[in-house]
This record gives structure tokens, C-alpha cells and sequence, in this order.
């Protein structure tokens, strides 16, 4: 099976660079790339790329709309696509649509509520050049069966993921009054600086993404027990290890936002107290792997944060439930391994070469600390404590 990666960013030899020398995480992309023997498309080659279709369509509707047209030039060459999500799956989908070209096509859902998102589905039925949609949460799986009517066969729900190899437990004691908080889309970083005030605690906040290149500035002054800026990778992970807590507060919103810091956060062994969104759902199982507090409930953090700070061996105990999470059900590779294995069988699906069926049993948060409380009870070695 020829397979096309179509990715959103750029993906080149610096990049390759930067992870091979330790100071970035291995990256999705390039691991199934090498798992699926797949060619990738992303924005450097569009910058490349001489096509006036290509440089009008880049000018006027963004860059995603230009690899997705480059992708769709190449569907002689090629059995099968995926995109790394709708912002260019949406787009090949409809073009896939009024062609007889024979390529399955796999697409990563980030979130299709948007209006604007969802009217591709609900009125121009894009779904029919697209064989399989993963969600990574419950709430975006439900819009996509309920909401959208797209048919149960083309959605799967999977866990997104953390390089456990580059965020790995530090070896270091952590700062007893140190909290860390990170990341930029739709942080509210003030009720968690609200939450520590009158604490003898420091509060690190690395606001910032490495997918968004505007600064996040703070919305007012910053008290003096609060440190804010952007940090790379390896200062990131430095954060992570030193720190007692590890917080990520999110307004509230539909999108599993947060979710990458969170998973971060989780695999370098930390309890993470997290906002619970409409959105944000099946990454921490509340008590067992980190703690979720309603949005934008000050008291709820800071009784979180006293409760823990308090008890740093509960603090411990979730840290090392969050490590096993990760290690067990959302690291890099299986990730890479249930989307090859989607890709694998919205193919086999479109072409009728097996039964439709879901590649794997559907693995919620809810129910993963009773599924390895019960292995525990098998093993006579508790993982969950």
C-alpha cells in the first residue's frame, strides 16, 4: 500500500536534526512515516512549489488548502492518504469527491464543531472522501456520530500521545513549593495565579506552543511569586521534572484542549490538576491518574493544590498512575500504532478487501484503571495504588 502523509507544518532535515540530537521529542509524523513506508507532503513543499494553482490557493486560503491540492495531484501515485487533520482532510476529502481516483483516505479530527467546520459534513457530505475519522475525545467522537451522521464504521476514538523517551521521570528531587504551569491555547492562566495567592508557593507559567509562533503575554501584572515566558523543549521538560505540581487551567470550550501539555505533563511522572471542559475529557481518570477541577473554580484549584502540596506521597502515587497511563495507553507508539492500523483499514474498507469492522476494542479513560487494577489483582503486583 503507497501511502501519503499530508501534514500541516514543517517537517524538514532541521527538524529531523533537532530530534535526532535529543532536543526535541520524536515526532508523530516522521514515526509513521517510517511505520506506514509513507511519503510526506507538508508546507515546505508548497514553498517549494512553482504551480500557480498551488501559490494562488496558499495566498488566499492558507497553506493547508495548497498541500491539500498538492496531495490530490499526486492520487495516481499513491493507495493511500492521511491527514493530520481537517484543516487539510477536509479539503482532499472534497476534492476526492469529484474524482474517480481509487485512494482511501484517513483523516485526524482535531475538532469539527465549528460552524464552519461542520457545515463541509452536514450539507456537502465531505465524509464520502474520507474512510475514517479519529477523534481523540469522547465529546468530538459524539458530534461526529450524533451531530454530524457520519456512519459509526468511519469514526475511532484514540488516545493522543507523549514521547515517553524525551519526557521521562527526572531523576532529581522536585521542588517542594514549585508549581508549573504550560501551554497557550485557551489557557486561564489568572485563575491559576488567583488560585496560589497567599501561598508559600512559586508559581513557573511557560506560556507559549511550539505550533503557535504568537506570544502569549500576560493579561496583567504579575505578582512577584509568578515567573511567565516561552521555553524550548529541553527547558520545558527541566520545568516539568523540578516541579511539585504540574497545572494546566482551560476556559471553558468543546475542544480537547490542552491535551498534549497534559500528556506531557503525565509522562514525566507528575500529578497533573487539570480544568475539566465539555472538551477536555478521557486523558486523567479523576483520584487515580491527576485531579480535574470545574473551569474557572478558583477555590476548586486551590483546594487541589493545599490538598497536594499537603500530601506529597498522594501527589506521588498519582504521578506514577499518570507514568503508567502513558506508558500503557498513550505513548508515541501506540499512537503510531492504531493510526497505521486505521489507515490499514479505512483502505481494506473502501476497497471491500475485509469485512468493515473497528481495528481495536475502545479504550476510555474510565474504564483503563479498572482494566489495570484487575491485571494488578492477577499479578499480585498492584500498577494502580
Amino acid at each position: 500500500m503507497r501511502t501519503l502523509i499530508i501534514a500541516a507544518g514543517r517537517f524538514g532535515e532541521t527538524m529531523r536534526e533537532e530530534v535526532a540530537a535529543g532536543r526535541e521529542p520524536r515526532l508523530d509524523v516522521f514515526e509513521l512515516a517510517e511505520r506506514l513506508n509513507a511519503d510526506v507532503l507538508d508546507y515546505l513543499d508548497v514553498d517549494r512549489s512553482r504551480l500557480p494553482k498551488v501559490r494562488l490557493l496558499a495566498r488566499t486560503l492558507g497553506y493547508s488548502a495548497a498541500v491539500a491540492y498538492l496531495g490530490f495531484n499526486e492520487r495516481t501515485r499513491y493507495d493511500a492518504y492521511l491527514t493530520t487533520g481537517e484543516d487539510i482532510g477536509i479539503p482532499l476529502g472534497a476534492m476526492l469527491m469529484t474524482s474517480n481516483a481509487r485512494c482511501s483516505h484517513t483523516m485526524i479530527a482535531h475538532t469539527l464543531t465549528p460552524a464552519k467546520k461542520s457545515v463541509f459534513f452536514r450539507y456537502l457530505g465531505v465524509q464520502r472522501g474520507i474512510d475514517r475519522l479519529l477523534a481523540y475525545s469522547t465529546a468530538e467522537e459524539r458530534h461526529m456520530l450524533n451531530e454530524l451522521q457520519i456512519p459509526r464504521n468511519k469514526v475511532q476514538r484514540i488516545f493522543f500521545h507523549a514521547d515517553p523517551l524525551f519526557f521521562t521521570p527526572s531523576l532529581a528531587p522536585p521542588d517542594p513549593r514549585l508549581i508549573c504551569g504550560a501551554g497557550q491555547l485557551l489557557r486561564d492562566y489568572d485563575t491559576l495565579i488567583d488560585s496560589v495567592e497567599g501561598l508559600d508557593v512559586r508559581l513557573e507559567i511557560a506560556a507559549g506552543s511550539p505550533w503557535i509562533a504568537a506570544p502569549l503575554n500576560p493579561r496583567r501584572s504579575l505578582p512577584a511569586y509568578v515567573k511567565w515566558g516561552r521555553l524550548g523543549r529541553p527547558a520545558l521538560r527541566d520545568l516539568y521534572g523540578r516541579a511539585a505540581l504540574a497545572a494546566v487551567p482551560i476556559f471553558e470550550n468543546d475542544y480537547q484542549t490542552g491535551i498534549a501539555t497534559i500528556l506531557e505533563m503525565m509522562s514525566m511522572g507528575k500529578c497533573v490538576i487539570a480544568s475539566r471542559t465539555r472538551g477536555q475529557t478521557d486523558t486523567i481518570v479523576d483520584g487515580v491518574t491527576g485531579v480535574y477541577v470545574p473551569p474557572g473554580d478558583v477555590q476548586a484549584m486551590r483546594h487541589a493544590i493545599e490538598r497536594l502540596l499537603g500530601n506529597p506521597d498522594e501527589a506521588a502515587r498519582l504521578g506514577r498512575n499518570a507514568r503508567q497511563f502513558i506508558l500503557e495507553e498513550a505513548s508515541l507508539d501506540h499512537f503510531v500504532t492504531r493510526v497505521a492500523k486505521a489507515v490499514e483499514g479505512g483502505h481494506k474498507a473502501r476497497f471491500r478487501l475485509t469485512r468493515i469492522e473497528r481495528d481495536e476494542p475502545e479504550v476510555t479513560a474510565g474504564t483503563w484503571s479498572e482494566r489495570s487494577t484487575s491485571r494488578a489483582d492477577r499479578d499480585e503486583k498492584p500498577r494502580i495504588q
